[in-house]
């Protein structure tokens, strides 16, 4: 360990302790010299477990996670497509980098941009990228839902909805407000500018969903895009997949930066069990989810290396 610690200072050679009391704190310094090298690098406890009740140590405070689902071999992808692929995605990560980072700062299309909502509003993050119905567009598009599906996406129009009421009860109390203010004129043209931005959350509510085209994703800075991340993943593991998932899926994941933090590790390996049981699921090689899925899959896997040891079995 010498090596890797810096010194402070020189102490000299070390002295073997005896019986005497070190006399100055250079003898000090040597005997503890003297000990550290003589300590082994791993100490290993001999517990005796004969004298305490529990006879051997306890593994029910972790959990292991959920394996992969198992699939038909026939609808795995080929070694000799996942190098191609993997050589193309990452062509492609940087083409879209040298887009972002050379794109103007003030360009005249950003006007027709959708006002992108804050950060930590999920909710209007996904009306944003899916609709206000989008729930019911994707069990069109899905043949395998069942009522209890059916009836939880009911659900959550309703909350899509009031999430909508509440943005237009808003914009009504800034126009009554604005009505009985008799203020300064800074004050006046701050409350005019919050009652901009409030129109255009409200007003550019989408009722389709937006694509991630490449004017929006100039506008995610790598905080935004790990949060969207985190969103989509957390979304697909309540919903069923489809394909508009999966497009908003493949370009934030073109955007995220390499090292990846923890909890979007632990989220993109939930991912990879979300999206075997999926592909468990598939019967017939001409679905059009299978691209898809394999596409994701070998990009979360072999592209940011989170496929467990383990997992490679179940493959």
């Amino acid at each position: 360990m010498d090596e890797f610690q810096a010194k402070a200072f020189e102490v000299g050679e070390e002295m073997e302790p005896d019986d005497n009391e070190p006399l100055t704190g250079e003898e000090y310094l040597q005997r503890v010299k003297w000990q550290s090298n003589r300590c082994p690098p791993v100490v290993v406890a001999d517990i005796d477990y004969s004298k305490i009740k529990v006879t051997i140590p306890s593994k029910s405070y972790f959990t292991l996670p959920p394996s992969i689902t198992k699939c038909k071999k026939e609808l795995l992808p080929t070694s000799t497509w996942e190098k191609e692929f993997l050589n193309d995605f990452s062509e492609f990560r940087q083409k879209l980098q040298y887009i972002k980072s050379n794109r103007p700062k003030n360009d005249n299309n950003n006007n027709l941009i959708p006002q992108l909502p804050h950060i930590n509003d999920k909710r209007y993050w996904y009306i944003f990228c899916f609709g206000s119905n989008g729930n019911n567009n994707n069990n069109n598009n899905n043949n395998n839902n069942n009522n209890n599906n059916n009836n939880n996406n009911n659900n959550n129009d309703v909350k899509m909805k009031d999430l909508n009421n509440k943005y237009n009860n808003n914009k009504e109390l800034y126009e009554k407000e604005e009505e009985y203010e008799d203020e300064e004129e800074e004050e006046e043209e701050e409350d005019e500018e919050e009652d901009e931005e409030q129109e255009d959350y409200s007003t550019k509510n989408p009722t389709l969903g937006n694509k991630p085209t490449m004017e929006i994703l100039c506008r995610l800075d790598h905080v935004l895009t790990v949060a969207l991340v985190n969103y989509h993943i957390e979304w697909l593991e309540k919903r069923e997949f489809t394909q508009e998932r999966s497009y908003w899926l493949y370009m934030l994941l073109s955007l995220l930066e390499k090292p990846i933090d923890p909890d979007t590790c632990s989220n993109l390996r939930s991912c990879i069990r979300r999206l075997s049981v999926f592909r468990s699921k598939i019967i017939n090689l001409n679905d059009s989810n299978l691209p898809s899925i394999n596409i994701l899959f070998t990009i979360i896997g072999k592209y940011f290396d989170q496929l467990e040891p383990s997992d490679i079995l179940y493959l």
